[in-house]
């Protein structure tokens, strides 16, 4: 990982083994992030047997790389809900988030796990006479949704804020620890885990996970890889991807305590360690965009620097989320065969949302009723709700397709590409993704994303190839390192022919 997280640095590694041939259990959980991993110790605590695979290391997807908020209170979601849905569906939420906040508390109590864990307040703050009318808004829709919020003037943070929306006895934790101890819960109980093992496929008739180190058969199989990686439902086309940014730096002088997020864009999120680290996040943009992705950690830095006087960053990162047309997780069933279940949408607050996943997901499974489930239900249609944000990704995937892949106007050829730099460049009559180290070593792959077709672009601060059409991203040898693809980008021979004098 080219920037690694606060939490990836600061906690251990408890690894696992790789699968090695096939195996034959109750339960089978795709994805060890918190989603992942409390669905499985869930399942455990019923008697089932389980296994959990992940492609990567545990614990190192989204889940690695937040900025790890554990609250209700999220930005101006409730007045969202409210229009799209009604005071019902928003309360509703309200519960469904306070839940999975209690879940992670009781667990971190009852089972004694250190992973920093400290009640915090959360609040949306306004900075601008037009933002804080927002924030009034959010106000009354979040107290009609039953949560006890409060308006105020004053917070921790370091400048004048107009207006905030403040609810009280919310969390904030970290969140790979805690995850380290979700993974020893399920080893203790029996469970297994497999690293570096990556699902390829689903048969559902069969009750089989087919992964690239050997097949898994379950009668129960959970999706929580963050986007799922098999087209049934067609949930990645009714969901946008998006990547946002967090850098970390010490502050002895200045005490955080409560977790915030401006109303206002470019959004800033502010919370801090327990250990004397101010967390600033923001630049959320879409997954593939064109332009410069190093500028937005210079942004934070700059912004860092200006209000909270950071004179050394000591960690960068960024992550991706996705996020549905409707505004709410998709939660339940993956197809009609009643033994597949998934989550995903979690719109960048999944630590509550992915805890009480994990229970709706595990209450489906042993046909249990669950009071969330029709709230999340993953079946619902969502035609009349969200319709005209559906309508714009479906059109922002149509014009990646059409005028990238198709289109050759412009590119340049592979000697045009500098040390450190990467681009989609012509060759041979068909389009590689190319990047060049700094020892002028040249890697190119083809440029066509293999999940849908769509066409990559290169990511300069991450140095990866991302899909803007379902947010597939691959490492610059063409690995994938986030689904939903499963196979990797295919290697290019770049001809000699295509290479000026001066790369010969």
């Amino acid at each position: 990982m080219r920037n690694p997280s606060l939490w990836m640095a600061t906690s251990e590694w408890l690894e696992q083994p790789v699968l090695h041939g096939d195996v034959t259990v109750e339960a089978v959980v795709i994805g060890a992030g918190i989603t992942g991993l409390t669905t499985a110790r869930l399942l455990l605590e019923h008697g089932l047997t389980v296994a959990v695979v992940e492609s990567g290391r545990v614990c190192s997807g989204v889940t690695g790389l937040t900025t790890a908020k554990i609250t209700a209170l999220q930005s101006t979601i409730y007045s969202a809900l409210t229009n799209t849905w009604g005071r019902d569906v928003a309360s509703a939420y309200a519960a469904a988030n306070l839940e999975g906040l209690e879940m992670i508390r009781r667990r971190v109590v009852d089972e004694s796990i250190s992973c920093d864990f400290a009640a915090a307040p959360a609040l949306t703050y306004a900075t601008s006479a037009r933002g804080a009318r927002r924030i009034e808004v959010e106000a009354r829709a979040a107290k009609d949704a039953g949560l006890p919020v409060t308006l105020t003037t004053e917070s921790d943070l370091p400048f004048e804020i107009q207006l905030a929306v403040r609810l009280d006895d919310q969390a904030r934790f970290h969140p790979r620890r805690y995850c380290v101890g979700l993974l020893a819960g399920i080893l203790h109980d029996g469970g297994v885990v497999f690293e570096h093992t990556r699902a390829l496929d689903i048969d559902r008739g069969a009750g089989t996970v087919i992964t690239d180190r050997g097949t898994i058969r379950a009668g129960i199989i959970v999706v929580a890889a963050h986007a799922p990686f098999v087209h049934t439902g067609f949930y990645t086309s009714r969901m946008s991807s998006s990547r946002s940014y967090a850098v970390a730096f010490r502050s002895a002088e200045m005490a955080v305590e409560g977790m915030h997020i401006s109303v206002e864009e470019p959004i800033r999120s502010v919370r801090a360690t327990g250990d004397g680290y101010v967390i600033v996040g923001g630049e959320s943009h879409p997954v593939g965009d064109p332009r410069d992705t190093g500028a937005r950690y210079r942004a934070l830095e700059s912004w860092a620097r200006d209000h909270f006087g950071a004179d050394q960053i000591d960690y960068r990162w960024s992550a991706q989320d996705y996020r549905s047309a409707d505004g709410l997780p998709f939660v339940g069933p993956l197809g009609t065969s009643g033994r597949v279940f998934f989550a995903s949408g979690f719109a960048k607050w999944g630590m509550a949302n992915g805890t009480i996943a994990a229970a709706i997901m595990t209450d489906l499974a042993l046909g249990r009723e669950n009071p969330w489930a029709e709230l999340f239900d993953s079946r619902r249609l969502g035609l009349r709700h969200g319709a005209s944000r559906l309508i714009r990704i479906s059109a922002r995937t149509l014009k990646n397709y059409v005028t990238k892949r198709w289109r050759s106007s412009g590119l340049l050829r592979p000697d045009d590409v500098g040390p450190g730099q990467g681009a989609v460049v012509e060759t041979g009559g068909r389009k590689a993704a190319v990047f060049r180290d700094e020892d002028g070593e040249i890697h190119a792959v083809s440029a066509v994303c293999t999940h849908l077709g769509c066409q990559v672009g290169f990511n300069t601060a991450e140095r990866t190839w991302d899909c803007p059409c379902h947010g597939s991203r691959y490492g610059v040898d063409g690995r994938v390192v986030h689904g939903p693809a499963v196979e990797d980008l295919s290697p290019v021979n770049i001809r000699m022919s295509d290479r000026s004098p001066a790369g010969n």
